[in-house]
């Protein structure tokens, strides 16, 4: 009831400062707020998450994402589930997710370094202005900057190489694929490396705001410009895209919501005030976060 309550009270401001400005309409996810030094450790365990229940208010589930079709609902429980958890704080300015995605068979077995589409792996989107993509494309026009920032990650690393994460705009540029105060990412999982198993995706990020378009590096982000002044009630777009290699030479494809040239993704996640009520330091253990549990969710 909370979240539905919710959606009532943000709808009026959602509309008022875009129309269709997110993509599936009328639908906003949470991202929970951490409280000052409770904030996640980003090691790729999931269990820190925990406090953050109900998971009808503030997961993410499978059942959410698209086909390649933009067909919605079809995700074979069987073969792969996914839940996402999004949150960010106040105190440290960052956004923060883990995602767990259980899988039949994890494949990555990539021709080349650059192919990390054609394994098993995620592509979170994310752009601070809440505005609809063709405003967001005029945006870009007009002012010169691109405030899209976006991940491409599979894991571990192909043998074909060592490029196993890109981050838009960068293409393997050096500081992307390290930790550093702009993102810290780390992964884990539970059971077989390269069959049925749970992986765990963990990313902190501070929130881009712009970079310049047309410069001919990345080499640093000296150039990027960053949010340090985001607050609760505040929508941000978020999208995430999940590829699910079925080693048969078959890969399917899910998303949340449209992937927008101009926005690379429209899902709406609305900032969340702190909510006292969440059980902070008594968050249960990572078995609770299990691919069985995941699992009974659908």
């Amino acid at each position: 009831m909370r979240k539905v309550a919710l959606m009532l009270a943000v709808g009026i401001m959602a509309v008022s400062s875009a129309v269709l400005a997110h993509d599936p309409p009328d639908e906003l996810e949470i991202a929970v707020q951490f409280p000052a030094g409770s904030e996640p450790t980003i090691d790729g365990d999931c269990s820190e998450w925990d406090a953050v229940i109900p998971p009808a208010q503030y997961y993410l589930l499978g059942d959410k994402f698209y086909d390649g079709d933009h067909n919605r609902g079809g995700m074979d429980p069987s073969s792969q589930t996914i839940t996402t958890r999004v949150g960010w704080s106040a105190a440290t300015q960052k956004l923060y997710y883990c995602q767990s995605v259980f899988d039949d068979v994890h494949v990555v077995d990539r021709g080349d370094s650059y192919d990390w589409y054609d394994d098993d792996g995620a592509e979170p989107m994310f752009v601070a202005l809440h505005l609809a993509d063709q405003e967001i494309r005029d945006f870009r026009d007009a002012e010169g900057v691109n405030p899209q920032w976006g991940f491409n990650y599979a894991v571990p690393k192909a043998a074909s190489g060592d490029t196993w994460m890109v981050i838009s705009p960068c293409l393997a540029c050096e500081w992307s694929l390290n930790d550093n105060e702009q993102h810290t990412f780390r992964w884990a999982f539970d059971g077989a490396e390269f069959g049925e198993s749970t992986y765990h995706y963990e990313h902190e990020m501070r929130i881009l705001d712009n970079y310049p378009i047309g410069l001919d590096s990345y080499d640093d982000y000296s150039s990027f410009t960053w949010r340090e002044d985001v607050s609760d009630g505040e929508i941000i777009h978020g999208t995430f895209r999940n590829n699910d290699d079925d080693a048969d030479g078959s890969i399917d494809r899910w998303h949340t919501g449209r992937l927008g040239l101009g926005a690379f993704g429209l899902g709406d996640w609305y900032l969340e005030e702190s909510n006292e009520d969440l059980p902070w330091d008594t968050a249960t253990s990572v078995e609770a976060q299990s691919w069985g549990r995941i699992k009974a969710q659908y």
